[in-house]
């Protein structure tokens, strides 16, 4: 799972999904091909700052769902949920957390490939996160291009 989320942050490095004129701390989404993985990332390019990815294996035919959206005082190895909300739509995955102080924690859920968990970031502005009792909100402007190649990608 570590390796994953380093992968997700290596990828968001590598991607040019932001125009040049962003802010440094302005996140925004993007897509990202690496290896036998695909990756759709909220976070702040250039950084190793990420809300949300989705990392694909299609090999696999799995997706693991990972936010950074968590409560302050956090350990790796905790069971939680991650419940993905768009208007009346909601999605939830069962995980674990992992990371260290160091790196950051994280929630990951690994789930089969569905059209479902594309779907819900299709419509709407936002998309609401809620995991081990945090919450936030993050917009789903700047989406459609790279959820439409993960799309294309993540069957």
């Amino acid at each position: 799972m570590r390796i994953a989320v380093s992968c997700a942050i290596g990828a968001l490095l590598l991607t040019a999904a932001a125009p040049a004129a962003a802010a440094l701390d302005k996140q925004s989404w993007g897509f990202v091909k690496s290896g036998d993985e695909r990756f759709l990332v909220y976070g702040v390019p250039e950084s190793d700052i990420i809300t949300l990815s989705f990392i694909c294996t299609p090999k696999k035919k799995s997706v693991e769902v990972v936010t950074t959206v968590l409560p302050d005082k956090i350990k790796a190895g905790r069971e939680g949920k991650i419940r993905l909300s768009n208007g009346s739509a909601s999605l939830e995955f069962a995980g674990k957390t992992g990371g260290d102080i160091e790196d950051g924690f994280h929630l990951a859920a690994t789930t089969p490939i569905d059209a479902k968990i594309f779907d819900l970031l299709d419509k709407g502005t936002a998309v609401r996160i809620e995991a081990l009792g945090s919450k936030d909100s993050i917009t789903l402007s700047g989406i459609k291009k790279p959820l439409a190649q993960m799309r294309q990608e993540c069957r």
